[in-house]
């Protein structure tokens, strides 16, 4: 389904509807809100491309990469379904080779989407190294924004909470009162080998791209 918005975004006939309408949520909520910027957790490349073809908003994106082990590592992991929690559906384990497919293929999707919009709009920015040196991602992110970001870096740094904002779906850690920065790299000595090599086989790589091989 990414894919198909990804491609074919801007060229059907539901797009310029998807475009007003969307343009006129932003601005209810900058309206609302009284802020100057509107951050959007979508993960999907197609939404990016979507939003960049809408007048009126001059969108940046941070392409938050996280080691595909990691990844499946966690994915492994199943719940139930629990709406106090923030869990609105049952999440049910993936397969390493399923994880591994959709996260090449997602992040190829933002490649090529920084060959679109240009460097000057895109921003990568590796889990791994804003989990060990918030002060100096948050430097580099508030650059790339424009805004002074250093007290965020410093609190979490320090190992201090924050509250969560304003969420409309997401991570079920959006329900909690406070969120800390944890560096979490279990599956660096629980994920069994024999399934690390499965994900290299197929998203080693895109491993390599981003420094992980």
């Amino acid at each position: 389904m990414f894919m198909k918005v990804f491609c074919g975004v801007g060229l059907g006939k539901q797009f310029a509807p998807y475009a007003l309408h969307t343009k006129r949520l932003f601005d209810a909520m900058l309206s609302c809100s009284g802020r100057q910027m509107i951050v959007d957790s979508s993960k999907l490349p197609g939404r990016a491309m979507a939003l960049a073809q809408i007048p009126g908003i001059d969108m940046r994106v941070i392409h938050l990469v996280r080691d595909g082990r990691g990844v499946a590592w966690s994915l492994l992991k199943g719940y139930e379904r629990d709406e106090k929690s923030g869990l609105q559906k049952e999440i049910r384990p993936k397969s390493v080779f399923r994880t591994a497919l959709r996260w090449s293929i997602v992040n190829l999707a933002v490649e090529y989407l920084l060959r679109k919009l240009g460097p000057q709009k895109v921003m990568r920015v590796r889990y791994e190294d804003f989990a060990s040196n918030p002060v100096e991602i948050m430097r580099e992110i508030g650059t790339f924004l424009e805004l002074d970001l250093s007290e965020i870096g410093s609190t979490l740094q320090n190992g201090r909470p924050i509250g969560p904002g304003h969420q409309v779906a997401g991570n079920r850690l959006r329900m909690n009162a406070s969120i800390a920065l944890n560096k979490d790299e279990a599956w660096r000595t629980r994920m069994p080998a024999g399934q690390q090599v499965s994900f290299q086989r197929l998203g080693g790589w895109m491993l390599r791209r981003y420094g992980y091989l």
